[in-house]
């Protein structure tokens, strides 16, 4: 598939002129030295090329992350993987996280057309009529945009006996409010671990190629956390727009002794074969500059990597949004509860540059997940409340869920009341994603990574019970390393676990509560933490990530008032929801 590459995508290079580089690399910055209070002092430029394209600070004892000056930009300092024999990565970008890419606002409610308008009657099943109001808008000629229309429910209540679905692109179901005087859709669904809403379609977590996919193995004997540029055996056939994925293969030795350790916890190789969705920027002889950074590094005797051009289907512009979703209230809490019913909210997959804004949860398991093909979403002032299902039982109450191959998702301004893992991730998920200022009250369990290798995930300003990246080893038959490249970014959890897998890293920086040793194995390294127990500056690195690239117009477009002003955990806990 070949997509258009945004002007606004290209801030990064403007920041590059800016700070005396040529053609946008900011790679080559050397001779650079941290000032008091966090800031790095840039003393000289070089011109080499390399494979990031952020300021890079190579003083030894560089932070991982300094602003330049108040205003920034960033400064990346090197770093050294667990087992590496130098410092050779930098913290990666997460800015291209959410809707349409980062930076761009959800669509105005008064700029989607109205379609259809239902109001609630009672004592009836509401689905047939929902569902027939959202296909007949699914069936109208989207706008330049991709938006079709909206269908609005009446403020009031109603009743759902299957699950609402959303499979053609372009349609927005919308309410009147998500508090309980709002507009409240109770479901009766009787499927097992059965959907309230279902947005998108399935599809494999494997890309599909294009019909000329071009596939080609990177060159290179090692591509860092953090590179933007990646070396390939033939760039031929390549040119800017192009979508690929970036393959990060697995063999025997990586998951072996030598390696992270896993084959005997029956991880298996061809399990790891993990696929990066990506947009090619620029192509220079052999050499694919992309439009966001590499979340897992890619060395040779570790399997290698290879690219291959895709050509993805999803659908896009669906908006969920000024509701509440209600599973059933007689539902058990103890554990051995069946999950027979409405087990999750939400679910997102094969969709992109959609959204879920201003909507409340109650009633049910799982809160707001994706699976594959979630991509550049926006997940915005969402709550869940009052759940169902067994209180500490196994796969019970998993609130915001990031599953299968999503990535660039971006979950902001959201409450948890009650759930037992908050801001979890599964087996795979390639990333990056996003959570950013959330908070959880009455939380049972740890947020973090819950299995199997999931990479590149920003906890930014998160507050509730444990934040945990760790060896889980035997738990759950072999969730081994739960993730790499997980970053704590002024965090506040009662306890947090950051460790440190082998050839992988994981972050805390500015995170307040008590350092604990890991729960499985407590042996292990940690990772690398920085300012424990004192916030640093920037408050937010999504945030001031995204000023870097595309200037402080996208900063407004994503945030509120309040939310530039600090940290806004306090009215999400006033509000709780309502």
């Amino acid at each position: 598939m070949h997509l258009p590459i945004p002007a606004r995508l290209f801030g990064m290079f403007l920041l590059g002129a800016l700070m005396g580089s040529e053609n946008g690399d900011l790679s080559s910055i050397s001779d650079t030295s941290t000032e008091p209070g966090g800031k790095a002092s840039l003393s000289g430029t070089s011109n080499l090329a390399g494979p990031f394209l952020h300021p890079v600070d190579r003083n030894v004892h560089a932070p991982l992350v300094a602003l330049h000056s108040e205003l920034g930009p960033l400064v990346y300092g090197l770093y050294r993987e667990r087992g590496a024999p130098s410092s050779r990565n930098i913290v990666p970008d997460f800015s291209r996280a959410g809707y349409m890419g980062g930076g761009v606002a959800l669509p105005m409610r008064e700029s989607i057309p109205v379609r259809v308008v239902l109001a609630p009657v009672s004592g009836r099943d509401d689905h047939r009529r929902i569902q027939a109001a959202i296909d007949e808008v699914a069936g109208m000629s989207p706008d330049h945009r991709g938006l079709r229309g909206a269908v609005l429910l009446q403020r009031g209540r109603y009743a759902l006996g299957k699950t609402l679905t959303f499979p053609i692109g372009g349609v927005v179901l919308r309410g009147e409010g998500r508090g309980s005087e709002g507009t409240v859709l109770r479901s009766t669904v009787s499927d097992r671990r059965g959907n309230i809403i279902d947005v998108g379609n399935e599809e494999s977590r494997v890309p599909r190629p294009a019909r000329d996919p071009r596939r080609t193995a990177i060159s290179t004997p090692f591509v860092p956390v953090g590179a933007m540029r990646i070396e390939v055996e033939s760039a031929a056939g390549y040119s800017v727009g192009d979508t690929v994925a970036i393959v990060r293969e697995a063999n025997a030795a990586w998951l072996g002794a030598e390696g992270i350790d896993t084959a005997r916890y029956n991880w298996r190789i061809k399990d790891y074969q993990l696929h990066y969705e990506r947009v090619v920027t620029a192509v220079e002889d052999d050499t694919l500059t992309l439009d966001a950074p590499v979340v897992d590094s890619i060395e040779a005797r570790f399997g290698g990597g290879s690219v291959y051009r895709t050509d993805v289907d999803r659908a896009v512009q669906v908006g969920i949004e000024d509701l509440r979703l209600e599973g059933d209230p007689n539902t058990g809490t103890a554990n051995g509860t069946p999950d027979i019913g409405p087990f999750t909210a939400i679910h997102f997959g094969g969709v992109r540059d959609s959204w879920i804004r201003n909507v409340t949860v109650r009633f049910v398991s799982h809160g707001f997940a994706t699976r594959n093909g979630a991509h550049l979403n926006t997940f915005e002032d969402v709550a869940y409340i009052d759940p169902r299902f067994g209180e500490t039982e196994g796969a019970r109450r998993y609130v915001y869920l990031y599953e299968g191959n999503s990535a660039f998702n971006l979950t902001q301004r959201c409450y948890n009341g009650g759930g037992r893992h908050t801001f979890v991730i599964g087996a795979q998920v390639p990333g990056p994603n996003v959570f950013l200022d959330c908070v959880a009250e009455g939380d049972s369990n740890d947020s973090g990574p819950h299995h199997r290798w999931s990479t590149g995930v920003l906890y930014d300003n998160t507050r509730g019970f444990m934040l945990r990246a760790q060896q889980r080893r035997w738990s759950g038959s072999g969730h081994g390393w739960a993730g790499a490249q997980q970053m704590f970014w002024n965090t506040e959890h009662d306890v947090y676990v950051v460790q440190a897998p082998p050839f992988a890293m994981n972050w805390s920086v500015g995170q307040v509560g008590t350092v604990m040793p890991g729960k499985f194995p407590p042996e292990e390294p940690a990772g690398m933490i920085e300012s424990p127990g004192r916030p640093v500056t920037p408050r937010s690195l999504y945030l001031q990530q995204l000023r870097d690239r595309l200037g402080e117009q996208a900063v407004l477009d994503v945030t509120t008032s309040e939310q530039r002003k600090g940290r806004i955990w306090a009215s999400l806990s006033a509000r709780a929801g309502e």
